[in-house]
């Protein structure tokens, strides 16, 4: 991957270091993601055993699942605030150990109240780590070069659903070896993983540009430079307080299309497996073959999202036009018109989030000052993850009221709507203010 711009007029010295950054950071970076996300949504897979095994109803489970994201938005700020006094390097690895080792612990769970125990603390572990890496990146990327950077960064994302399309039935075809059932070695092998790459974090990802061994001091010179040189430095942005941050226009916009996109995306992966078993009438395993592509086409998408609009210093048209697509593709999905449909729109809609996803990503690290990006990061993630505690657990209930996913499944592109104005909205705002900075 070219982490450069080759059409930017760059100095040697500083195209180097671009590109070692990016070699040297972003895939330990993502490999820590891609573990973080599967064991917050891989309880999807698990539960088609657990839940069984231990009586788990819809509403029980979604509202576990859903406790996760409560106790994410909770400490999510802290977090942040901590990450900066303690360094980036220190604290996610932190985040990765004890997230790691909580994650295994769930193969434990005999109870609700212990499902809904760990799944509390595994929010509490992981809280920033997201927001925490966008703002890493920030420290180590300019503006042009940082939305193919978060767009590698997050791959991990839609790779972590195709992880666990492949993975996910064989481990639970362990079911019974050494007395354990298959949703326990699940739990396991891919919780304890993280740990050891939160060690790997600790011992050799640098905090910032002068921390860096393999760095030449030309290149550090010409990184730093070129990474406070932002396009709106001189902006009131601070980072001494949430309500600073929280009263900028965009901030606002930007925490609705994330509360919205987060909260129903993650809603359906909780419960991927299932809906799609029932609206197609397929057994797991060809389900967890359609997910796994449908992840793999997602990251491809990524992929191409911060290649394209890096180049284009553009990123509402592909955000927009994402929304739209994942729009149309909840409506299709629960409309359910046929089994084929349901599972090829699936992946269209997947494609659709991994472009969302990038452009809203690359859009907080343009909006947002250095400083001001770890607050403000964390505050939007942390709003937002107070919607993905909400809607699993009503879109539980709602299937144990009803005896099916059909009508929850109605509210995702409904809220769609509402993401796609919020789009447009932020998209004048950033028109309106480029005429007055012309002006």
């Amino acid at each position: 991957m070219e982490f450069v711009n080759l059409e930017l007029e760059v100095s040697q010295d500083l195209r180097s270091a671009v590109s070692k950054a990016g070699w040297r950071t972003v895939p330990l970076l993502g490999v820590g993601y891609l573990l973080a996300y599967m064991d917050r949504v891989n309880v999807s897979f698990a539960s088609t055993q657990m839940n069984v095994d231990l009586g788990f109803s819809a509403t029980i489970y979604g509202f576990g699942a859903g406790l996760f994201y409560l106790a994410y938005s909770l400490i999510e700020i802290p977090s942040n605030i901590l990450l900066m006094r303690f360094g980036a390097r220190r604290w996610l690895a932190r985040i990765m150990i004890m997230w790691g080792l909580i994650a295994a612990a769930t193969m434990f769970v005999r109870s609700p109240m212990q499902f809904y125990a760990l799944r509390f603390m595994l929010g509490l572990a992981e809280a920033g780590f997201f927001p925490g890496v966008v703002y890493f990146l920030s420290s180590w990327f300019p503006t042009r070069q940082r939305g193919r950077a978060v767009a590698l960064f997050y791959l991990a994302n839609p790779l972590a659903v195709a992880v666990m399309g492949s993975i996910s039935v064989p481990l639970l075809g362990l079911d019974g070896t050494l007395g354990l059932r298959g949703w326990q070695w699940l739990f396991v092998i891919e919780g304890l993983p993280a740990a050891l790459v939160g060690v790997l974090v600790l011992l050799f990802l640098p905090d910032k540009p002068a921390n860096a061994p393999w760095l030449t001091e030309g290149e550090r010179s010409a990184l730093q430079a070129a990474i406070d040189d932002h396009p709106e430095r001189d902006a009131g942005h601070s980072a001494h307080g949430v309500l600073s941050v929280l009263k900028d226009r965009r901030v606002q916009l930007l925490t609705l299309i994330y509360l919205v996109t987060l909260s129903t995306s993650t809603t359906f992966l909780l419960s991927a497996p299932a809906i799609l078993m029932e609206l197609t009438a397929w057994k797991l395993p060809p389900v967890s073959t359609l997910i796994l592509y449908a992840g793999l086409l997602g990251a491809l998408t990524m992929f191409l999202t911060g290649w394209v609009t890096d180049r284009r210093g553009e990123r509402f048209t592909a955000l927009m036009l994402a929304l739209t697509i994942d729009t149309a593709a909840y409506l299709v999905i629960a409309l359910a018109p046929s089994p084929a449909v349901v599972a090829g729109t699936f992946v269209v809609a997947q494609i659709g989030r991994g472009m969302q996803s990038t452009a809203q990503a690359a859009l907080w690290t343009d909006v947002l000052k250095h400083r001001g990006l770890a607050i403000g990061a964390a505050t939007i993630s942390s709003v937002a993850n107070l919607g993905v505690f909400l809607l699993p657990f009503a879109f539980g209930a709602a299937k144990d009221h009803t005896g099916s996913y059909h009508l929850g499944l109605f509210a995702f592109p409904a809220l769609h709507v509402f993401a796609l104005l919020f789009a447009v909205l932020l998209w004048r705002n950033a028109v309106g203010r480029r005429r007055m900075m012309a002006s």
